[in-house]
This record gives structure tokens, sequence and C-alpha cells, in this order.
């Protein structure tokens, strides 16, 4: 608006420099007044960019203007200057205590290609709006270099012992996240904690997400490089891409992640650590596991990994119909293992941590429902048992319950993470046998064969909608579609 227009500076002090400064970014013609001036205006009036008129204010020299600034060292100067803008009828914005009585103030002002930002304290406190523009400064700048970044581990790093002190409960999840939340040029964010994997999924600046502060945050610090993945940019989409088509779960093709990532973003939502960035990511990758779903479907036997427990018992449990089997967990995964083992005609024990199962009639025939309390009943009774539920210490530990199994022999399966059945199972042998996820993992993929041809149409179809990533980069970084 002031392109073209004569604007009056009186005071060649750093004040001044800073509204010449300003102006000259709006287009004005200034004319700067004073007796002396600092040696970067000097310059500006040398080159010509300004016009300089070394000597002291007189009242003429309001006259033809569209605003007037008075900023010099002189409080009575400026007051002058103010009145005389007045009775001209132009208006004029004094720097110094007089400002109250001035038409206007400059907020501090930050320009990066198309954004423009202006800061202000109504003249209150120039200080800190500078401090304002400075840090809003260095945020700008960030979001030029941001991108998408994924840090974490899963089953493919680490073995189900080895990847339990890195899983985050409840409360441990928000710590973290309010610990991120803090660091610079993270923009938003989501955790994705599941019994196969901990990750973070964020849009980043450069300078974040290669400073190894994630790293430490998520205590990544404490393992080698090769046992947990970083990956950046169209790596990160794909990956996103793939884990939530299944495959990259312990059981490839589980539909249980697409929940598990709805739940993770809109946890992140809620507590202010996301917004419309990934939001956009997570439709993203919903779109696009979708079609992956689709192609890859007929080459994979697909499985959730509570069928993937049955179907192992199936194999493993000779006359399974005639087995007692225990349930512990009333969640999704303790659902689908009951509903399993009913219509497989065994006998059942459900035993839950918190919550009740409700029971139709049938099933309050065919099941017997206990707390986690009366294990150490129900242990001699039973000859199999398989636990999915969210707990910090395993349910079934070696010591006091070994002694309370069935002496003819137990097979044990986990599906929790941290582990359910304590670790120290494991080197029991004889009449225990403990399956865990990663022994899941392998049997399943032993008896499903290789992911190979999977892996490259999955490669194919990412290749095919980079498109979507490249969007999103452009939004991230604030440039404009092409």
């Amino acid at each position: 608006m002031l392109e073209g227009r004569r604007v009056l500076v009186v005071g060649g002090g750093r004040v001044g420099q800073r509204k010449v400064e300003l102006l000259r970014d709006s287009g004005a013609e200034v004319t700067l007044v004073c007796p002396a001036c600092v040696d970067e205006l000097r310059t500006l009036a040398q080159a010509g960019t300004i016009r300089y008129e070394a000597r002291v204010f007189e009242d003429a020299d309001v006259a033809g203007c569209s605003l007037a600034f008075a900023c010099t060292d002189s409080k009575h100067v400026n007051r002058h200057i103010l009145e005389v803008a007045k009775a001209a009828q132009i208006l004029c914005c004094c720097a110094d205590g007089n400002w109250p009585d001035g038409d206007f103030v400059t907020p501090a002002i930050i320009r990066a290609g198309d954004v423009l930002i202006a800061v202000s304290t109504s003249g209150k406190s120039c200080r800190q709006s500078r401090l304002i523009k400075d840090n809003l400064r260095k945020h700008l700048d960030s979001i030029e270099s941001s991108d998408l970044l994924v840090l974490g581990t899963s089953h493919e790093y680490l073995a189900s012992e080895e990847r339990a002190p890195y899983h985050l409960l409840l409360r441990e999840r928000e710590a973290l996240g309010e610990m991120i939340r803090q660091v610079w040029g993270v923009h938003e964010f989501f955790i994705l904690n599941t019994c196969n994997r901990i990750e973070v999924v964020a849009a980043v600046s450069k300078e974040a997400g290669t400073s190894g502060i994630l790293r430490r945050l998520l205590h990544f610090d404490q393992l080698r490089p090769d046992l947990y993945y970083m990956k950046h940019g169209f790596d990160a989409f794909a990956h996103i891409c793939q884990v939530t088509a299944g495959l990259d779960s312990q059981t490839p093709g589980e539909f249980h992640v697409v929940a598990q990532l709805k739940e993770a973003v809109d946890e992140s939502v809620a507590r202010g650590w996301a917004g419309s960035i990934i939001r956009e990511l997570c439709d993203a990758a919903l779109h696009v596991s979708k079609d992956i779903r689709h192609e890859v479907g007929p080459l994979l036997d697909v499985a959730e990994i509570e069928d993937v427990g049955l179907r192992y018992l199936d194999a493993e449990v000779p006359d399974l119909a005639a087995r007692r089997v225990l349930v512990i967990g009333t969640g999704m995964v303790g659902r689908g293992l009951v509903a399993g083992l009913l219509r497989r005609g065994c006998r059942c024990v459900w035993a839950y941590h918190r919550n009740a199962p409700e029971l139709s009639a049938e099933g309050a025939r065919r099941i017997e429902v206990v707390q986690l309390d009366a294990l150490e009943r129900v242990l001699p009774e039973v000859d199999v048992i398989v636990s999915a539920v969210d707990v910090q210490e395993p349910v079934v530990a070696l010591t006091p319950h070994r002694r309370l199994l069935n002496p003819q022999g137990v097979v044990m399966v986990d599906l929790g993470m941290p582990r359910n059945i304590d670790p120290a199972f494991d080197r029991c042998g004889g009449a225990v046998r403990v399956a865990d996820l990663d022994v899941l993992k392998r049997w399943f993929r032993t008896a499903n064969g290789t992911l190979d041809k999977v892996l490259e149409v999955c490669e194919a179809i990412l290749n095919d909608h980079r498109d979507i990533y490249e969007r999103m980069r452009r939004s991230i970084q604030g440039q404009a579609a092409e």
C-alpha cells in the first residue's frame, strides 16, 4: 500500500535504520532527515536508494508525505514532529515514550517467501516483539527443510525379550510425547506402540531429525545402529504404508495394525502432538495400503496374530479339542482366541485383568471366567495357556507358578509385548513348551512361504503413489503445488 508513496523518517540511529529497511521492503519512497546517521543508512543514501537531508527537522518536511516516523533521541523533538504531522493530518509514529499519542505502531515483521508474520505488543515491549520474531524466524527456517521421519525398532531388529524394555505403557507414552513436543523442529508426530514395534512418526526439520535427540528420548542411543531404523522422506512414507498394509507385521497381512495406527493418531491429535499434517499422512497411508492389500492379498495367507496362535496350537498340540485351555486377556486378541477355541470344541478358562468379558448364554455354559488373582487355582487344571494382556510384568511367573503347572505337560503361547509369560520358562524344557511372538513369526513364515513376490509387488505400488508423498512434502515445506 505504500509503494511509490513518500514517507518521512526523522532520526538516523538504529531505530531509524529499522524503520527505513521496513519501508524499503514496502516500496515506499523514503526521505531521511537527521544531522548524522549510521553507516548502513549512509550507504543507502549514496546508492540513491533513499533521499537523505543531513540537517535537523523542519516543519515543512512533512508536506506531501503519507506517513512520518519520529525516531530521534530527543523526546521533545519527537513530540514536536508528532504535533506538526497531526496538524498536517499526516499519520505519525513515535518510536519513544510518545508512542501512545501517535497514530500507529510498527510490528516486528518476518518475511519468508510468501509468508508474512507481524508481531506486535501494542508498543509496550519492542524487546519482546523482537524475541518472538527471532524465534518465529528460526521456526520458519526449520519448516523449509522439513520432511517425514520414522524412528523405531521392531521384531525384525530385536527379539521380543530385547525389545520389551523399549515398549511404552500409557503413562510412559504420555511422558515421552510431552518431551518430544518440546523439541525444536518437531512440528507434528505420533507414537506407534504395538506388540512388535515402537516407533515415532513425525514431520521434522532436517536438524531435529539428525541431531540425535529423538534417539536419546527413545533410549535408542543405547542400541547399536543396526538394531533400530531411521527413515527419511519417501522411504519413511513407504515404510508407513507397508506397516499399515500389514506387511511389516509378525504375521504379514494382518489387519489389527490399521486400528492401532488410527488409535495412535487420534491419541496424538487429542494431546496436541499432531494436527493436519499427521492426519493427511494417516489418510494417505490408509489409501495406499488399501491398494497394496488388494494386489498382494491373493499372494498371502493372511492371518491375525490370534489366528496364528490358534494355527500353531492346531499343529503342535495333539487332540486340541479335548484340551482345557486358559486364555488370559479380554481385549480384541483375547476375544478372538476364545471364539476360535470354542469353534474347535475346547473347554476354556478365561482370565481377565480389569474388565470381565460379557458372555452369551452359550458362552456362559462353556467358559469359566476368573480374575487373574485366581490363576493359582486354575493352572493345575489346564493343558494350554495363551496370554494376550497389556501388563508391564509377566502374569505367569517361573516362581511361584512353575510348581503349579500340569505335570503331564503344558504348552504356553505368549502374544503379549512386553512378555506376559516369564522368559525364564523358555529355558525350562521338558514338559513345558513356550512360543512367544518371535517363535510364532518363524513358524508362520516357514508354513506360509516366502514374501519376496509380495514385497516386489508392494514396491511397485509405492512407486506408483510417489506423487502423494511429493504433494505432502511440498505442503509441509510451504511450497506451492505444481
